[in-house]
This record gives structure tokens, sequence and C-alpha cells, in this order.
């Protein structure tokens, strides 16, 4: 039996972490002293805790983050929240059939908060709680004015990435401006305007426009790109369409005295630290295919795999501030990777325990369930059948003056 919550969490984070399959989770517990039961068990136990593996999700997330210590944000009222979703598959799935929708606290280096839906679960901010003057960064998949609406309720601000023809900007005298044809016009690579943008609801939020030009090379990729989608999904490529793709066009909430243009470019271009964020955490937790046969017993693995991901986060987001006080002017720089990979080491080694052949040997005999397999009449184990075989046959002799073929001779014919 299992003696407490935490030998539970610990069974469960191995499974998701370190565990190939129930029974290689049964025989960890037992060389761990964890717990002593079955594989089918195990299962089980998984699957009933999904009401307190939610429950510890949320209370984890709660624990206030290290204070901040990136310079670059100390300018920022409230938290900056990199958003975005990435999708996860499961065995015998398309490969997309959960997506995890996660804010990411870029302020701290640490997760902020991860929801999932099924794959029909749409990008959207209303998923997060935001909080007063947070400042979220998205990207063009939240690029509408329900964004706009559902950040500025909750006295919180927006950057995001847009596209023209699906977002309707109102210059301050209440005309929609043609973008596109302003952006046509010779004129500055940085272009902004001041407007408003009217949510589905009927209100009108303050908004400005800032529209930069990518270098050629950039653009010209970026050209390539939309021709390969418009060939792609059949459809005919507009002259409007390669030259928006030739331009970075953004709004953004944030008050021009504090946050000028330049200010919000490189803001957004911190974005794509989230991208990497996914990364590190599926290589370095290696977290692969979700594996499970029920819905169940997939969203507890989820949920032990969201607490693992929030383990290591707030590993890494406390070596980093030790690292930061540590580099003070001397010339350093963190690599995230490296603080990511070795954060994942010290959950894993915290989850995994110390223990080597002796252990295994002393507990053989409880072992034994989940090495072995019964014998089926129905279907034969052919590596026993094999061996079992060889140990079972005549030998026949090879010592003294006799020949090999003289010895083969005599077993063939005695």
């Amino acid at each position: 039996m299992l003696a407490s919550a935490t030998d539970l969490l610990r069974g469960l984070l191995a499974y998701v972490l370190l565990a190939t399959s129930f029974r290689h989770l049964g025989a960890w517990a037992v060389v761990n002293d964890v717990a002593d039961i079955s594989a089918v068990t195990w299962q089980k136990r998984l699957i009933r805790s999904r009401p307190w593996l939610a429950w510890l999700l949320g209370e984890l997330l709660a624990v206030p983050p290290p204070a901040p210590t990136l310079r670059l944000i100390r300018q920022a009222d409230g938290n900056i929240l990199l958003v975005d979703a990435t999708t996860w598959g499961q065995i015998g799935g398309s490969g997309d059939d959960w997506r995890f929708h996660l804010a990411y606290n870029f302020t701290v280096g640490r997760l902020a908060e991860v929801i999932v839906t099924d794959e029909h679960g749409g990008e959207h901010l209303g998923y997060y709680r935001i909080q007063p003057n947070d400042i979220i960064v998205a990207d063009g998949g939240y690029g509408y004015r329900t964004s706009v609406a559902t950040v500025r309720k909750q006295q919180a601000h927006l950057v995001t990435r847009i596209r023209p023809h699906t977002f309707p900007f109102e210059p301050r005298d209440g005309t929609v401006i043609a973008v596109v044809a302003a952006l046509r016009k010779h004129g500055p690579t940085v272009r902004e305007w001041d407007g408003w943008c009217t949510a589905a609801d009927g209100e009108r939020y303050a908004v400005r426009l800032i529209a930069a030009k990518l270098p050629a090379d950039a653009a010209c990729k970026a050209r390539a790109r939309a021709r390969r989608t418009a060939q792609k999904h059949g459809r005919k490529l507009q002259p409007d369409t390669l030259l928006v793709a030739g331009w970075v066009v953004r709004i953004t909430t944030l008050p021009a005295r504090r946050w000028p243009a330049e200010a919000v470019l490189r803001l957004y271009r911190v974005r794509w630290q989230v991208e990497l964020m996914f990364k590190r955490l599926k290589s370095g937790l290696a977290l692969g295919t979700l594996r499970g046969k029920t819905r169940a017993s997939i969203e507890a693995s989820i949920l032990a795999m969201r607490i693992a991901w929030v383990l290591q986060t707030t590993e890494a987001a406390q070596l980093r501030a030790r690292l930061r006080m540590r580099e003070q002017d001397k010339g350093w720089v963190q690599s995230s990777w490296a603080v990511t990979r070795l954060s994942a080491d010290v959950l894993r080694q915290q989850v995994r325990g110390g223990w080597g052949s002796h252990r295994v040997h002393a507990c053989l005999s409880q072992l034994q369930r989940f090495l072995t397999s019964r014998v089926r009449d129905d279907r034969p184990h052919q590596e026993a059948t094999v061996r079992d075989w060889l140990d079972r046959r005549p030998r026949y002799p090879t010592e003294g003056n006799e020949s090999h073929s003289d010895a083969f001779r005599d077993y063939e014919y005695a």
C-alpha cells in the first residue's frame, strides 16, 4: 500500500518522467520502497487521482514566484506573459489530439498557467487569469478584437500580431483605415497610427497599430512561405497578401509615452521565447506521445505532466535568480537550455532515487511479478520456447581426439 500522498505523487511523476509502462512503474516502486502494488493497481490509482492532481496543480501555480531578476522588465508595471498553444499526440491518435494552452511568465521565467483542451479548443485569451497591468504578448492566432476586449476588461495590456483584413482599425474620426494601401505608399520602415477597434459587444478600445518592414532577405522568405501556403490550400495568391508578407503588423494597447514603437517591437520579439520553452520542455523532460487507452487515464497523465512542468520551471526560476546574483557586472549570460536540462535532471533525480544492483537482488521475490509473465497456451512466448528447446537438445561430444565432423557423425547416427 501507499503510505503517504508524497509517495503517490512521486509514483505518478515517475510514470510520466521515468517509467515506460505500469509494470515498469511497479518495479520502480518496489526498489524505491514506495509501494508493493500491482501494475493494474497503479493504473487505477492514476485514474482515481485526477481530482487530487488538479487541486495540487492549482496550489503549485498559486505559489508566489521568485522576485523579478531581469533588468529588461523592471520598467513594466505587471508581469509579461507570453501566451501560445502547442499540440500533443496520443498513442493511436492523429498527432494533434490534445492542445496545451500555456501562459509563460517571462518576468520570472516560470509557467503561470497550463490549460488543456482537445483538438477543437481554439486559441483565445479567455482561458487565462489575467491580472491588472499584466502585459500579454501573443502571436497572430490571438490577433482579433476579442483579444483586445478580453485583456482591457482585466485592466491589462496586449501586444499581438494581426492580419489587416481580419482586424478593422478605426482612426480617431471613426472611419476604417486601408492599412494595405497605407503600407504600399513610400515612407519610413516603421509606421504607427493611433485609433480604435470595436469589439463584438459594441465597446470601443483605444489601440495603436505599428507596422515594421522586414529586411529584404526576411521579406523574401516570408513571401515564399505565403506562396507555399496558398499552393497547399489550392488558393490563388493575392497581391495584397504578398505585400503584407513583407511587413510585421502589430496592435498594442500599451501607452506610447512609456512604450514607444521601437520598444513595442523589441518587446514583441521576446515572444519567440515561448516557442523555445516548448522545445526545452519537450526535449528536457523528454515527454513524448501520451500513453493511455481511455480518456480518464490520458487526462490523469496530462495532470501529472503539468505538475512536472511546474516543478521543473520553478526549479529553473530559482537557479536563474541565484545565477543572476552571481552574474552582476561580470560579463556572464545565462543559457536557458543548460538551466532547463539541469533543472530537469534535478527533478528526475528527486523522483528516481538512489539504488543499485544490490537493492534489486534484495527485492527479487517482490519484483518477480513485474519481470515475468504467465505462460499462455494460445500464444507461446517465443524466447522462452527457444531457450527451453536449446536446453533440452542432446549434446554431442567435442572433446578428445575426435574431429568435429566425426563427433557430428557419431551424434547423428547414435
